[in-house]
C-alpha cells in the first residue's frame, strides 16, 4: 500500500550547514542529514560517526552495581553454586552466554538456564522456579528479565537464595523486586546518563565491571580485555535483536561489535555465520544481524528448545557449534512456514473486524491453533498491513488461557496500553513498541474492549494513516558518490537511527519505465531533475507498475527514496532504491 500522507521535516534554515560541512570535511547534503538528527557540532558528530569504546559510561554509576559485583566476587572467592537465567531471545541468550564466558574465564562453574515456552514462557515461572531450585544456588542472577518477578524474587529469598536482576524491562507501578541488587538503567532513582541499554548490553557492563574487580584495576588485565572485545559481538548480537535505538551507548556496542562479528573468534558465532552464507568477504551491517542471524536464533525459542542457541552461542567445539547452527536454520524455516499461515488468518480477521460497524481502532486477534512462538512476528506484519496497534493471542484451550505479543505504531506506547487494561490481564510487561500478556481465554473481549477505549483516546486519524516519514529534501545533483559513501558512516542503522528516507520532488521520466525481475515484482526507470538523470529501483512496485506509468504520464512525480552505490562491471553509480511515489504537488 502506498503512503496517504507524507510527511517532510521543517525547512532547515539557509546555510546552517555549511559550517558543520567545513568541520566535518563532508559535503553540505549529509551535514544536513547530521543536523536533523540533532548532531548540530562537529564534537557531537565526530563522536556519533566514530562510536568510539571510550564514549561508554562507568558500569559502576549504574544502580546497584557496586553492590551486584560484591556479592558475585563474593560467590567467586567461596565456590557458591550460581545460576544464570535468562530470556529464550537473541537478546536474552547473547546475555547468558556473555555472563557464562565470564564465570569460565575466572574458572567458576555456573548453571546457565533460559525458559522455554511451552514450559511456563517467559520469565520467572513456577517451572523456572522448579529448574532453579533443582541447581541448589546461592546466588541468581537474571538476565533480560526479573523485573517484574516480585512473587519469584520474594519466594527465593524466604529460601536463603540471593538475586540479582539485571533487566532493561520498564520498571512497573508496583517498584522494584525483592532483589540484593537491581541493575536496571530505567529505575526512576538512577542517574546513569543512558537508559536505553538492552539485555546483553547490561550484561556486557556487568562483565566490564567484575572484569576491573578482578583485575584490581580500572585498566583491565589483558585476559579480560581479549574477553570484553569477543564478548562486545554478543552485545552487538543482543542490541541489534533487541530492537533498542541505535544512538548512545547502543550505537557504541552495535559498531564495536560489527567490527569483532567477522573475526569468527566465538566458535558459535562463526557456525552461524556459516549457515547464513556470510562469509569473510562480507561487510556485516546491522541488516544482516537484524534478518539473517537473529531469527536463527531467536528460531529456537519460537519453535524449539531456546538451550540450542544458548549452547551455540557458548560452546567451544566446532562441530557441536555448526550441528546446532543447522539446527537452527531448520527451525528458521519451520518458522516461515508457520508465520505464512498464521499471517493469512490473522489478516482474514483484521479484515472481518475493520468491516464491522466497530471499525477498531486497534486489533486484537486470537486463535487456539496459532503457534505462540511466532505471533509476535506476525503482529507486526499485521501492524504494517493495517496501520494500527494489533495483539495477537494464542488460545490454550486445556487451561483456558491465553498468550500473546502486540506491536504499536507511532505515537502509541504499547506497554502503558496494556497497564491501563490490567484488570483484565494476568501478567504483562515490555515497551513502547512491542510487549507481552497473558490472560484468561475469557477476558479477551473485555481486554480488547479497554484497549480499543485507550486507543480512541490516544490515537488521531492520522496516526492510522499509512505515512512515510521523510529526513530531508534534496535535488538529484546533490545526490553524489561521496553522499552516498558518507551516508554509510551512519551505520548501523535501526531503530533510533533509521537509514534516511529523502524526497526529490517534481522529477520526470526519462525514457519508459519497466517491470523486471521474475514475475515482474520490480520497477526500474531512469529520473530527471534539471539536467541530473539517474536511475530509480523499485523492489516490490511491480503490483503499482499501470498507476506509475498513468502519474508519470500525466506529470512530474515526487519520489522518496534510499540513495546507494550500485557496481556493475567496474561502474560504480549512484543508484536509487525507490520507496514511495506520487503526483507532484509542485
Amino acid at each position: 500500500m502506498l503512503p496517504e500522507r507524507w510527511v517532510f521535516p521543517e525547512p532547515a534554515t539557509p546555510g546552517v550547514e555549511h559550517a558543520l560541512a567545513q568541520a566535518l570535511e563532508v559535503t553540505p547534503a549529509f551535514a544536513r542529514i547530521l543536523l536533523r538528527r540533532g548532531l548540530t557540532d562537529a564534537a557531537s558528530a565526530d563522536a556519533f560517526l566514530n562510536a568510539k569504546l571510550d564514549g561508554l559510561h562507568d558500569p559502576l554509576t549504574l544502580p546497584d552495581m557496586p553492590a551486584a559485583v560484591a556479592r558475585i566476587t563474593k560467590a567467586v572467592s567461596e565456590k557458591e553454586r550460581i545460576v544464570l537465567f535468562g530470556d529464550y531471545d537473541a537478546d536474552g541468550v547473547s546475555a547468558t552466554a556473555l555472563m557464562a564466558g565470564l564465570f569460565r574465564l575466572v574458572q567458576t562453574p555456573v548453571d546457565a538456564l533460559v525458559p522455554e515456552r511451552d514450559r511456563g514462557g517467559y520469565g520467572l515461572s513456577s517451572d523456572a522456579l522448579q529448574r532453579i531450585r533443582a541447581c541448589k544456588p546461592q546466588l541468581v542472577i537474571t538476565l533480560d528479565n526479573g523485573i517484574a518477578a516480585h512473587g519469584p524474587l520474594e519466594t527465593l529469598r524466604a529460601e536463603g537464595i540471593d538475586a540479582i536482576v539485571v533487566d532493561h524491562h520498564c520498571v512497573g507501578a508496583e517498584g522494584l523486586p525483592p532483589a540484593l541488587a537491581v541493575i536496571n538503567p530505567q529505575r526512576r532513582d538512577s542517574t546513569y546518563p543512558f537508559d536505553a541499554l538492552c539485555g546483553a548490553g547490561l550484561a556486557f557492563k556487568l562483565a566490564w565491571a567484575l572484569a576491573m574487580n578482578f583485575s584490581h584495576s580500572k585498566k583491565v588485565s589483558p585476559e579480560f580485555r581479549a574477553f570484553l572485545t569477543e564478548a562486545l559481538a554478543l552485545a552487538a548480537l543482543g542490541t541489534i535483536g533487541d530492537v533498542v535505538p541505535l544512538v548512545g551507548e547502543n550505537r557504541i556496542l552495535a559498531l564495536q561489535g560489527l567490527r569483532v562479528l567477522p573475526r569468527r573468534t566465538l566458535v558459535g558465532v562463526a557456525a552461524l555465520l556459516d549457515v547464513c552464507q556470510l562469509d569473510a568477504d562480507h561487510t556485516l551491517d546491522a541488516y544482516d544481524v537484524a534478518f539473517r542471524i537473529v531469527p536463527r536464533l531467536n528460531a529456537a525459542g519460537r519453535c524449539g528448545q531456546a538451550a540450542d542457541a544458548l549452547e551455540l552461542l557458548s560452546t567451544n567445539d566446532p562441530q557441536r557449534a555448526h550441528e546446532l547452527a543447522a539446527k537452527l536454520d531448520g527451525l528458521n524455516r519451520t518458522r516461515q512456514d508457520i508465520e505464512k499461515d498464521i499471517l493469512q488468518e490473522a489478516r482474514a480477521q483484521a479484515v472481518a473486524a475493520l468491516a464491522s460497524g466497530d471499525k477498531p481502532v486497534a486489533l486484537v486477534l486470537s486463535s487456539p491453533t496459532w503457534h505462540v512462538g511466532v505471533i509476535g512476528i506476525v503482529a507486526s506484519r499485521v501492524v504494517e498491513e493495517f496501520h494500527r496497534p494489533a495483539v495477537l493471542l494464542s488460545i490454550d484451550e486445556k487451561t483456558g488461557l491465553a498468550r500473546g505479543s502486540g506491536r504499536s505504531v507511532r505515537g502509541f506506547h504499547l506497554a502503558e496500553a496494556f497497564a491501563a487494561g490490567d484488570a483484565h490481564l494476568l501478567s504483562h510487561g515490555g515497551h513502547a513498541a512491542a510487549a507481552g500478556l497473558s490472560l484468561k481465554a475469557s477476558e479477551i473481549d473485555a481486554f480488547r474492549t479497554t484497549l480499543q477505549a485507550v486507543a480512541r483516546q490516544r490515537l488521531r486519524a492520522e496516526d492510522l494513516c499509512p505515512t512515510i516519514h521523510l529526513e530531508e529534501t534534496l535535488e538529484l545533483r546533490e545526490l553524489s558518490g561521496a553522499f552516498c559513501a558518507e551516508l554509510r558512516k551512519l551505520e548501523p542503522c535501526g531503530a533510533g537511527n533509521p537509514s534516511p528516507k529523502l524526497a526529490a520532488l517534481g522529477v520526470s521520466l526519462v525514457g519508459e519505465a519497466r517491470p523486471m525481475g521474475s514475475g515482474e515484482h520490480h520497477i526500474s526507470f531512469h529520473a530527471r531533475q534539471g539536467t541530473t538523470a539517474m536511475r530509480v529501483v523499485g523492489f516490490g512496485f511491480g503490483e503499482h507498475f499501470n498507476r506509475f506509468c498513468t502519474e508519470a504520464a500525466a506529470g512530474t512525480l515526487d519520489i522518496a527514496f534510499k540513495p546507494s552505490l550500485n557496481t556493475f562491471r567496474g561502474n560504480t553509480t549512484v543508484e536509487l532504491k525507490l520507496e514511495a511515489f506520487r503526483t507532484s504537488l509542485e
